[in-house]
């Protein structure tokens, strides 16, 4: 590329001449002036290009900006311990005004949420609040704050004069002037009276309250804005009316600073304060007809809960009634319950016995407000197994039951002998029957004996022996003498062993009763021995007396038996034997 330049040692120095023989020994003298008017015009002829440069292309923001924040970082770094010293003031006043600001929105949010947490509206409003998704506290404040702003007031901070008013209503608005120069005087003399000089930033305002009427104060640097409200003041409304004074001083901020008393540049301020003049004014008739409904469900629902009520503590009664009957033989009542609207029982009856509806219709019990759950078993009541023998010898033509001081059951008549073995089957098969001891020697058979030995051998002898050698005696520990108990039942043992053999006799048969004597293993083996069969001999001895044929007793030790239960092994066990007259033995038992 060719550079048409001239060379330095090439360019003209003309100029440098001519101005030197046109001022010549007056150079000095015009520096002089250039000195004492260059700030001046240069001051002037920079900002002007400064300005129209910015106009044109923005530039002049974008190089000075950067220049301007390295400038302010590097003043930090080095004068960081003044900055602060210089701020803190500020930022202290402006935390605490946050703080007292966040303090007063929560307590009036917390005061509406307690006052509102117990009432009858409560519960719906959780309701409304959780299908609306928002919180409750949120939902209560938007429920019960009930308020106005009726009028706005700009006033000028440092003149106290009115800068613009609006009223949501204009036939009731205050006289605008008035109010401002009283809001002035008295938070000037809130300030001089009350605060030091070096808290002048907060000697502020920020609420005049009488009854129902609130003025929300907030101030500005150049204005203060002022809000009348009637009514309950909700939290939001402060911080939307900062928001507002905030965005005045955007808007307005060279009037602002050039204000002399015309108000005039701020009648357009109307759109910036309309947002402020909200309300929340329910409708009387509404809420009447709301509260009348309101009454009106929650009498149905006091209504509905006294009738459930009632019919709790009515079933709650019938339960206890149930509960304190005494069940007839053969039911228990294992549980009574309160469920879906009746009590519910639950009961164990053995079949044979009165039907539990009939049991509890007798004892005037209401039916309709019971539920039976009912479980077959098997009553093993003395009263239960009488019933059933009763019932047994009612279908039994020619037989009659009688019981004796111990309950012994002493059966007589006649029957045939097929009768009587299906009558002796159905009274072994009724539970519980042993423990009235059966006596079936009273019945008599109305066929030839000779004629039916068999049928008479598996009827009557059967019965006895298998009586006879159910029987067991128990001793306790080294005891081999009997006691009283003992006694009684051999004494009833001596008197079925007298029948056996009279039986046996007219069907010649002869009879061998093996007396079975045993031991546990807590002694030697040598002492068991000889202590079971001394246990055999004495039940042996103590049937003799009775007139038992001593031919037929045959006594024997058996000696220790191990048992898992001790008192098993001492014991004396009686086995009967039946043998025809050629010596053919039959275990029948």
């Amino acid at each position: 590329m060719e550079d048409n330049g001239p060379l330095p040692e090439s360019r003209d120095h003309s100029l440098d001449k001519i101005r030197a023989l046109i001022l010549g020994q007056d150079d000095k003298y015009v520096q002089e002036i250039l000195k004492r008017d260059a700030k001046e015009v240069v001051g002037g002829i920079v900002s002007e290009a400064l300005h129209e440069r910015e106009n044109k292309d923005g530039s002049v923001n974008k190089v000075l900006v950067p220049l301007v924040e390295k400038s302010l970082h590097r003043s930090i770094e080095a004068n960081s311990d003044k900055i602060v010293g210089t701020l803190y003031p500020l930022v202290g006043t402006l935390v605490r005004k946050a703080v007292s600001s966040f303090l007063v929105d929560f307590v009036e949010r917390t005061n509406a949420l307690i006052e509102n947490s117990l009432s009858p509206k409560s519960v719906s409003w959780r309701f409304k609040a959780w299908q609306s998704g928002v919180r409750y506290s949120d939902y209560v404040a938007s429920q019960v704050y009930q308020y106005q702003v009726q009028q706005l007031f700009v006033i000028h901070r440092e003149t106290g004069t009115l800068l613009h008013t609006i009223s949501s209503d204009p036939e009731r608005s205050k006289d605008a002037d008035l109010i401002s120069s009283m809001l002035v005087a008295i938070n000037d003399f809130v300030a001089d009276a009350f605060q030091s000089q070096e808290n002048e930033a907060e000697n502020e305002l920020g609420e005049i309250k009488t009854g129902d009427f609130t003025l929300l104060i907030k101030i500005g640097p150049q204005a203060i804005l002022v809000a009348a409200v009637v009514g309950s003041v909700p939290p939001d409304i402060r911080s939307r009316l900062q928001q507002a004074l905030e965005e005045f001083h955007q808007f307005y901020q060279v009037p602002l600073l050039e204000y002399q008393g015309d108000s005039a540049p701020f009648a357009g301020c109307e759109t910036l304060l309309n947002d402020c003049l909200i309300s929340a004014k329910k409708d009387d008739e509404k809420g009447e007809k709301k509260r009348l409904l309101g009454g009106v469900i929650i009498a149905i629902v006091i209504l509905l809960l006294g009738y459930l009520v009632f019919l709790r503590i009515d079933l709650s009664i019938l339960q206890n009634s149930i509960r304190d009957l005494t069940p007839p033989p053969g039911i228990v009542l294992t549980d009574t319950a309160v469920k879906d609207g009746k009590v519910q029982i639950r009961l164990l009856r053995d079949p044979h016995m009165q039907s539990s509806l009939e049991w509890l219709e007798n004892k005037d019990i209401e039916i309709s407000k019971v539920l039976i759950h009912e479980e077959a078993f098997v009553s093993l009541q003395k009263n239960v197994v009488r019933d059933k023998i009763a019932a047994l010898i009612a279908g039994t033509a020619g037989i009659t039951a009688s019981y004796d001081e111990s309950d012994a059951l002493f059966l007589s008549g006649t029957l045939a002998v097929n009768e009587l073995g299906e009558f002796t089957r159905e009274l072994r098969a009724i539970p519980g029957v042993a423990q009235f001891k059966p006596n079936l020697t009273g019945i008599d058979i109305a066929d030839s004996i000779s004629a039916n030995t068999d049928e008479i051998d598996a009827v009557i002898i059967k019965e006895l022996v298998a009586r006879i050698s159910s029987t067991h005696l128990t001793f306790a520990i080294a005891q081999e003498n009997l006691d009283s108990g003992q006694i009684a039942v051999l004494e009833r043992v001596g008197k079925e062993l007298l029948q056996l053999q009279a039986l046996a006799k007219q069907l010649n048969l002869s009879v061998a009763v093996f007396i079975l004597g045993a031991s546990d293993n807590s002694g030697s083996p040598a002492r068991n021995m000889a202590l079971s069969k001394l246990r055999a001999n004495n039940v042996k001895d103590a049937l003799l007396p009775m007139k038992v044929d001593p031919s037929i007793l045959f006594p024997m030790g058996l000696g220790q038996l191990s048992l898992s239960e001790g008192s098993m092994g001492r014991t004396v066990f009686i086995n009967v034997l039946l043998s025809d007259s050629q010596t053919s033995e039959v275990n029948a038992q």
